[in-house]
């Protein structure tokens, strides 16, 4: 064998040398390698600071109110020796057509609804919280307000007195479900008349035990049980698999609960955004609006004076179920970094610092521990999220807001199990936006897709002025991103890549109104104005708001549609009785999650 130290001291030496030379080099060399290899660390996020105060009427201003409407004289002329039931109030504008007071102070005048079962109308009372004795009151025959869960339950009640579904339920071969539609209008019963009806959908244990997924109608006027020919009314359906998570069945949050707040994100001494949000139960529009932001501010300047939105529907290919128009008030569980707290200064809202909260869009469940708006921050972004329920539908409303002004409004579909949902069907939202940027003088240009000009920075991209009123429709349309400009500032409204195009059904895209006041929902164009059940006129009308009226420094609006198309084949939420949404990052995001993005220039 080889021996290095048998050889003479020169060259001893020599090798000795050339051997610590050769290692040298090949340490120097690691430790450059490893240098080159270390992956970029992501910037630490800046420190941000919220604070929330609640404003606007308290839960026991609200409870007050609520218990001494039936003694107001107007209210009680109507529903005096009636057999009658309060379902909800929900808060409405309080400042009538004054554009510069319309959001300056919280909402605190109210409407609330009764339904009348000895005359089957609905009574509808209407005043203000700081004068209930001038409460009016009318008569509303053609209207069938929701059910609130007392009334669901009541339902549920009457349901297992009945000697088939009331062993079912109580041995567990049957389970109860909030069915789409939740109520119907139908003649019925010993008067013939037309009359109030809820529905209770069952759905029997995996295994079955004989039981059949069903829809029946339940009659609290007079106390009867109505089947139909085909296991569900004709605008529901309970046919083939059923798919979706399996549902949770806690209870959930009845509309005009308390719960507006104000806003502030600091980083350091500079306050970055400063807005009022409005939790879904306390929301506006006429049946409701998800998360509703008003006055959003970012650096100290206007962006926004409402986003919302005031219109979610659904349409089925072949029309197995539906179509139908769902609200956005009934706030469902969600799992957060802890449960409510009866006893929260900030009752429905809950700051969870850096544990994003999950939704059953992220976690595949149809349980959690709260219910209201979560917040949560992101690297760089503060988080606002929350979960709604529409019968056996499940949507997340979430908005996120850059420390760099960009904001990321974002909403998810998802369902519990049901047979409806095995069907292919369009899920369509609408998003409207007030923009005030930089004040209410603003000017909407069409830009090009970032794949047009792609080498040209923005400013020198070509553009078109939209004048007037206008509709437009994403497919074939490279103008894609438009610029909202008032003064020197502007935002750039980009849809999300995942938005969809509108079909017949959805009517269009985008349409750029001119900003309208009015007494109703209707004439202020805050919503189109329908209130349907029996699921006709499910269909958003927002053309009806195209005057022709100048766009031109002018206070505008933007409606923006989006859409999910689920198909059973192509959806991993259409797996019968499965956890069906697969676990996502802790971002809302993926196949079921669509909007746009609004990212600000020379701010």
């Amino acid at each position: 064998m080889h021996n290095l130290f048998s050889k003479k001291p020169t060259r001893l030496i020599a090798s000795l040398g050339f051997l610590l030379l050769a290692i040298a080099s090949i340490t120097f060399f690691q430790k450059q390698s490893v240098a080159k290899e270390k992956p970029i660390e992501a910037p630490i996020p800046p420190r941000l600071a919220v604070k929330v105060v609640p404003v606007g009427p308290s839960q026991s201003q609200l409870d007050s109110l609520n218990n001494s409407l039936p003694n107001q004289l107007a209210v009680a002329a109507l529903l005096q020796g009636s057999n009658y039931r309060y379902l909800y109030t929900e808060l409405i504008d309080s400042s009538g057509n004054k554009r510069e007071m319309r959001f300056a102070a919280p909402s605190y005048r109210f409407r609330a609804f009764f339904y009348d079962y000895s005359k089957q109308r609905a009574v509808v009372a209407e005043g203000s919280l700081s004068n209930p004795s001038d409460t009016t009151a009318h008569i509303e025959s053609g209207l069938q307000p929701l059910p609130n869960d007392a009334e669901f339950q009541d339902a549920i009640t009457l349901l297992m007195q009945n000697s088939f579904f009331g062993p079912a339920i109580n041995s567990r071969n049957l389970a109860t479900y909030h069915p789409m539609p939740p109520v119907r209008e139908q003649v019925a019963g010993k008067s013939r008349q037309r009359q109030r009806i809820i529905l209770v959908g069952v759905m029997p244990s995996e295994d079955g035990n004989g039981f059949q997924n069903e829809i029946v109608g339940v009659n609290l006027a007079e106390k009867t049980i109505l089947r139909y020919p085909k296991g569900s009314p004709r605008e529901a359906g309970v046919e083939g698999s059923a798919c979706g998570v399996d549902a949770g069945n806690q209870s959930t949050i009845a509309r005009g609960t308390s719960g507006q707040y104000q806003l502030t994100v600091t980083d350091g001494a500079t306050t970055l955004w400063d807005m009022v949000f409005i939790r879904p139960a306390a929301s506006s529009g006429t049946r409701a609006s998800a998360i509703e932001l008003r006055d959003v501010k970012y650096k100290g300047i206007s962006v926004l004076k409402r986003a919302h939105v005031p219109i979610l529907n659904i349409k089925y290919v072949g029309d197995p179920c539906g179509p139908y128009r769902d609200w956005q008030w009934q706030e469902g569980s969600f799992q957060a970094c802890r449960a409510e707290d009866p006893n929260s200064q900030t009752p429905g809202f809950l700051d969870c610092g850096t544990s994003p909260a999950t939704t059953e869009i992220e976690n595949g469940t149809d349980m959690g521990n709260f219910r209201g708006v979560v917040l949560y921050r992101q690297g760089s972004e503060v988080v606002l999220v929350s979960e709604m329920e529409a019968g056996w539908y499940r949507y997340i409303s979430e908005w996120r807001f850059d420390t760099d002004g960009t904001i990321r409004p974002r909403f998810g579909f998802g369902a519990i199990v049901n047979a409806c949902t095995c069907q292919v069907h369009d899920h369509h939202m609408f998003y409207r936006f007030d923009f005030d940027v930089n004040g209410t003088a603003n000017s909407i240009y069409e830009l090009p897709n970032k794949s047009v000009s792609s080498s040209q920075p923005d400013f020198l991209r070509p553009t078109g002025l939209i004048p007037t009123e206008k509709k437009i429709f994403r497919t074939g349309n490279l103008m894609h991103r438009y610029r909202i400009k008032g003064g020197a500032r502007s935002y750039v409204f980009t849809p999300g890549a995942n938005d969809g195009e509108a079909d017949a059904y959805a009517g269009g895209d985008m349409w750029f109104l001119h900003y309208k006041t009015g007494a109703t929902n209707l004439q202020a164009e805050i919503d189109d104005g329908r209130n349907p059940f029996n699921n006709t006129n499910t269909e958003a009308n927002l053309d009806q708001f195209l005057t022709n009226e100048s766009l031109v420094d002018q206070d505008s609006v933007i409606w923006y549609h989006a859409s999910f198309h689920h198909t059973p084949d192509s959806s991993a939420d259409a797996i019968p009785r499965s956890n069906g949404i697969a676990p996502q990052p802790q971002v809302l995001s993926g196949d079921h999650v669509v909007g746009p993005d609004l990212t600000p220039e020379n701010w």
